[in-house]
């Protein structure tokens, strides 16, 4: 469903005529920052914007990774948006060229007893074989003793392609086509409860809907990310 479908169907599902949203620039405004929200909270049940999966939204047209210039004695870089603007939620892996080529460097947790010295501008110099990611900056370790364009590359979770009001044919691409209108029912039961909340049939009709649609994302989710259930031995006392 593209963004003009998702308006027409929260038109349906509050019970406005067709149209009432597009020729009301406030309300429409009101509505799709409400879709958004919606987008976000999907999204973050996904696991979008963790390392651990592997999601990203199909409207973006690059891939997840960016160039950066390692520049002589300085060991922070910090990566809040990437080239296009998008905000990076979670970094997942640096590589640094060597020669011609990238190599990948191991990632040091906080809680590593050299956390503070790689973090430290003191460190000691040399080719990068190490970092250190917190609140989106990585610490390089040892320190880059050289100057380099490009001569890093990071890889990194982003979020959402978001709606704009200006937006046609975008669609919700953190989410499967067969689920897209979960975003704008959700939505709709968002806007009813607080613009109609006497409107009690309709909130009903539009919650019983909601809670449907939210079982079958369920399903995908567990679908996509299947859980390994442990098997232990049984135990008995022989004694």
């Amino acid at each position: 469903m593209t963004y003009l479908d998702l308006l027409k169907s929260v038109e349906f599902w509050t019970g406005m005529n067709t149209g009432d949203i597009s020729g009301d620039a406030s309300l429409k405004s009101d509505i799709t920052a409400r879709l958004n929200i919606r987008l976000d909270r999907y999204s973050g049940r996904l696991g979008a914007s963790s390392s651990m999966s592997q999601t990203d939204d199909t409207n973006y047209t690059n891939h997840p990774f960016s160039l950066f210039d390692i520049v002589e004695n300085q060991h922070d870089y910090e990566f809040l948006v990437d080239e296009d603007g998008n905000a990076i939620t979670d970094i997942t892996a640096v590589l640094i060229k060597v020669g011609s080529s990238f190599r990948k460097i191991n990632k040091v947790t906080l809680d590593n007893s050299n956390a503070e010295l790689i973090m430290s501008p003191n460190s000691k110099p040399g080719i990068p074989t190490q970092y250190l990611e917190r609140n989106n900056t990585i610490f390089l370790d040892p320190v880059p003793n050289y100057n380099l364009s490009e001569g890093g590359k990071l890889f990194y979770k982003r979020s959402p392609s978001y709606f704009v009001v200006g937006d046609t044919t975008k669609k919700p691409g953190i989410i499967p086509a067969d689920l897209h209108d979960i975003v704008a029912v959700g939505t709709s039961y968002d806007w009813l409860i607080v613009k109609k909340p006497n409107a009690r049939t309709q909130i009903t009709i539009v919650r019983d809907e909601l809670d449907r649609m939210e079982k079958e994302f369920q399903t995908y989710q567990q679908l996509r990310n299947p859980q390994r259930n442990m098997i232990t031995p049984r135990r008995e006392n022989t004694r």
